[in-house]
């Protein structure tokens, strides 16, 4: 057994950080894992880096990408009920991003010889988890300050750093500790030093965790309450509408269900994404069975507004630019785009719309679609879009007569606390998120959508109401506490009162600041680095060297 452990130490090094990643995280794992889980990979680095005249960094990079390979595939394993090629590529290449700053790092101490040690692979990382957040091929799901979603308790300082604060604090405590297990072993005996990096590590875990408990069991909500309806119908995403009598009978349930729990208090029934059956034309919303409907049904509940996602359409006029994302509409010469909304419905006001913006990609969204135009068919047969749902600029609220302000965030948005942040800067006092997670089936997925929307609630001090299709459809309080929920696969309704908040907490009003530093730390490192290869490249050319 030990000859099976010595010669294959550096895979079952490799394994054991993907492993003890998987089993930190939420909604099953304990995150305290997490704050040794990248030990066995430094331990790793630092022996390929002993081994630097004889192995290459790119054998590190590979046992490094195994490392995240495991991780990424224990974790988000179940995108394959909704597309096994989009699984498939959603792993493979986060496991390679997330091996970039390990690279970066190993790389680093070639070049400057060790001196700095694995210090910076925390700006490195948290720089990475920055920029993975801007472009098209975003998929932050596995941000590693997320990892203490099912523990509102231990971060309720989020609310000043965001998620990238959680991530500092594991990458600090990591490599606290493996100073520390590295003098031990140098020395056989718990040195000085081993000492000093024991107790910084234990600081710096006591520390937050005070100052989180302490927030924990004195913050308390400013009374100002709104009654909200959740509405959970439970109905199969898979299973299409075949028929305009089976969209009225999705229609009618919902209503049903709101009433069963709507009081003469109820402000806002909230119903999940794409709960609305058939598709709303925007320039004929008034004439759409469904708005009909929702209006009869505000009318015999004076003040009461519905919130719910709905796909829409806007055709664009002749003359009219049409957006990148546009389609041809038939053979008319107009264009057409489709997005992915919320709306809300009120007496005797327009309709209002937000548009999803942050979208799936591979499946709301091929990245870069202009550029890749000539990838469209394979997309279409691995079962994502060729281009793109259609998107808006800017985070905008829905705002009622009586002034209530709601973000309508629409399901995959919900993971992005920046992102989320601007709503609250556009005057948003409760946080609606409308999703549908039926398509990953009953596997973690849903578990982990749901845990997120609780970092969400502390970053922004915004009580929400999460209605899920298929579940969990949830009540979550500014503390990021659940108050009620409706399991998974129940069709039911619920009520509750919110507290809104128009306060911004010092995140919101300043984004992932720990994020843009370490973005700039970075690319002066990179310049630094790459000045040090050119001049040492330079120098074993010289005559004599």
């Amino acid at each position: 057994m030990w000859k099976f452990f010595a010669a294959n130490r550096y895979l079952l090094l490799a394994l054991a950080t993907g492993l003890l990643l998987a089993l930190s995280w939420p909604a099953r794992g304990f995150p305290f894992i997490s704050f040794f889980a990248f030990i066995p990979l430094l331990f790793l680095e630092e022996e390929f880096f002993r081994q630097r005249k004889t192995r290459h960094a790119l054998s590190f990079t590979m046992y490094a990408w195994i490392s995240f390979f495991v991780f990424n595939l224990l974790t988000t394993w179940w995108i394959l009920f909704a597309t096994i090629p989009g699984m498939i590529v959603a792993v493979l290449l986060n496991s390679i991003f997330m091996t970039i700053p390990w690279w970066l790092m190993h790389t680093g101490r070639r070049l400057l010889g060790g001196k700095q040690g694995p210090a910076p692979l925390v700006v490195f990382w948290l720089a990475f988890e920055h920029l993975h957040q801007q472009w098209e091929l975003s998929w932050s799901w596995l941000d590693t300050g997320n990892v203490f979603a099912a523990y509102p308790a231990w971060v309720q300082w989020y609310e000043f750093t965001g998620t990238a604060g959680g991530t500092l604090w594991v990458l600090g405590i990591n490599l606290m500790l493996f100073a520390a297990l590295k003098q031990y072993n140098a020395h056989g005996m718990f040195t000085k030093k081993c000492r000093w990096y024991t107790g910084l590590a234990v600081v710096m875990f006591l520390l937050p965790s005070v100052l989180s408990w302490q927030m924990w069991f004195t913050h308390e909500e400013t009374s100002a309450p709104v009654e909200v309806v959740i509405i959970q119908p439970s109905e199969d995403p898979y299973d299409r509408v075949s028929s305009e009598a089976e969209a009225t009978r999705r229609v009618e349930k919902m209503i049903s269900l709101a009433n069963s729990k709507i009081t003469p208090d109820t402000r806002f029934v909230v119903a999940p994404e794409a709960a609305n059956p058939r598709g709303i034309w925007k320039h004929q919303d008034e004439s759409h069975p469904t708005i009909i409907r929702l209006r009869e049904h505000i009318s015999e509940n004076p003040g009461l507004s519905w919130v719910m996602g709905s796909f829409s359409y806007r055709l664009y006029q002749p003359g009219d630019p049409p957006s990148p994302s546009a389609r041809p509409y038939g053979n008319t010469g107009q264009y057409y785009d489709s997005f992915n909304s919320a709306i809300m419905v009120e007496q005797g006001r327009p309709v209002q719309y937000y548009h999803k913006s942050k979208l799936v990609p591979g499946i709301e969204r091929m990245p870069y679609f202009t550029l890749l135009a000539p990838l469209s068919g394979l997309v279409d047969r691995f079962g994502g879009i060729a281009g793109s749902l259609g998107t808006q600029d800017d985070r905008s609220v829905f705002s009622t007569d009586d002034d209530i302000s709601v973000a309508p965030a629409v399901c995959y948005e919900s993971i992005y606390g920046e992102y989320m942040g601007r709503y609250m800067q556009k005057g948003a006092t409760l946080l609606f998120i409308v999703t549908n997670d039926g398509w990953w089936r009953d596997t973690p997925g849903y578990r982990q959508h749901n845990q997120y929307a609780r970092l969400r609630a502390i970053e922004s001090r915004r009580s929400i109401a999460r209605s899920a299709s298929t579940g969990i459809s949830s009540f979550i309080n500014q503390k990021g506490v659940i108050t009620d929920q409706i399991p998974w696969g129940e069709s039911d309704a619920m009520v509750s009162t919110l507290n809104e908040n128009s306060q911004l907490t010092f995140f919101t009003r300043t984004g992932n600041y720990f994020g843009k530093f370490a973005t700039f730390l970075s690319a002066l490192l990179l310049l630094y680095l790459i000045s040090q290869y050119v001049i040492q490249r330079s120098q074993r050319k010289l005559p004599g060297s």
